[in-house]
């Protein structure tokens, strides 16, 4: 019987078998949340109000002091052509404030309005109405109120001559015409002095008069 030693156990200069190994994955970890936005606190909210309040007040407060400053609003801002005006204060206060034109204490009437540096027609009285911190002011062209009994002692000047006692004054209204008389005069014989008024503008509220005058 013959030996038979049989391939050696085990087979030798064979490679060994080489097993693959299991690639597992890797670990992610459990989704992560987007970081929450940091809103401001409730202090940087009450301080933020606080802020804007005193903002608002201080506006407020600086709109009261400019109106406090510029005063009261000025008569003259409101009136019209053909209103009928007495004159108050002087400088800074000066005004004018529309009254009756039958009032025996109404010497002048509004011929035109506008600003402060406008010029009046010839034969008209200039009259300025400042308006502090409320823009330019108010002028005023003003004519006599054509009205028998007033009395005045100077009528030829650029500004509004002065309502006078009769019982000292030099010119006195005698008579009163609703129309302008340049060449012919209506005025009766020993009139002193003779004004004409023509109405002009879209409205002509300011109407025409021929204005005489005597001595009292």
């Amino acid at each position: 019987m013959s030996e038979n030693p049989g391939a050696p156990f085990p087979p030798q200069n064979v490679p060994q078998q080489q097993w693959p190994q299991q690639q597992w994955p890797q670990h992610q970890g459990w989704p992560q949340q987007p970081p929450k936005k940091k809103g401001l606190s409730t202090k940087a909210k009450v301080l933020l109000l606080v802020a804007a309040l005193v903002v608002v007040g201080g506006g407020i407060g600086l709109i009261l002091v400019m109106k406090a400053a510029a005063g009261p609003e000025k008569q003259a801002t409101k009136l019209e052509v053909g209103d009928c005006v007495q004159l108050t204060g002087a400088g800074k206060e000066a005004d004018a404030t529309k009254t009756a034109c039958d009032n025996p204490q109404t010497p002048y009437v509004v011929s035109v309005k506008g600003t402060v540096e406008g010029d009046c027609p010839k034969g008209f009285y200039s009259y300025s109405v400042p308006t502090p911190l409320r823009g330019e002011g108010v002028g005023l062209c003003l004519g006599l109120n054509a009205q028998i009994g007033l009395c005045f002692d100077v009528i030829e000047t650029k500004t509004p001559p002065p309502l006078v006692n009769c019982s000292g004054a030099r010119l006195k209204i005698s008579e009163v015409f609703d129309q302008a008389s340049y060449v012919t005069s209506p005025c009766k014989e020993g009139t002193e002095e003779v004004i004409s008024y023509t109405a002009y503008g879209a409205t002509q509220k300011f109407k025409s008069a021929t204005i005489c005058f005597v001595k009292p």
